[in-house]
């Protein structure tokens, strides 16, 4: 009978663990506007054994400095152990610009080390119709 491996492969399945959830998801986008507006819905995850608070940071696309006309609706998210939420990126393209790419960073609030873990991604929203 065939329904042996069928079966090896669903209770392998089922025993896995779920995978860590990733600090940013996804880390990379691309997307048209109609609009100067561009947004992008991100997830953060908490992989960490317990509470923590995490910072949500628009950047510069090299990830140094804080992007201008760029927003997030949650700065500051607090997510239990293991879970995740989405947050809502948006930022202005410039009418004389037909893209922009903006850095998103993720770091630990309040995380008592001399390394400050910190995820990155970078996000590009193009204006339709523009350059035509």
């Amino acid at each position: 009978m065939q329904l042996t491996p069928i079966l090896a492969a669903a209770l392998a399945a089922a025993l896995a663990g779920p995978a860590a959830a990733q600090s940013l998801s996804p880390m990379h986008a691309a997307g048209a506007t109609p609009s100067d507006v561009k947004g992008f819905r991100l997830t953060i995850g908490n992989p960490y054994p317990g509470p923590m608070t995490f910072l949500v940071l628009p950047m510069d696309p090299k990830f140094r400095v804080a992007a201008p006309a760029a927003e997030v609706n949650f700065p500051a998210i607090t997510l239990a152990p293991g879970s995740s939420r989405q947050v809502i990126v948006t930022f202005r393209i410039e009418p004389s610009r037909k893209e922009r790419t903006i850095g998103v960073c993720v770091q630990p609030r309040d995380l008592d080390s001399t390394v400050l873990p910190r995820v990155c991604g970078t996000y590009t929203g193009s204006r339709l119709g523009a350059g035509r």
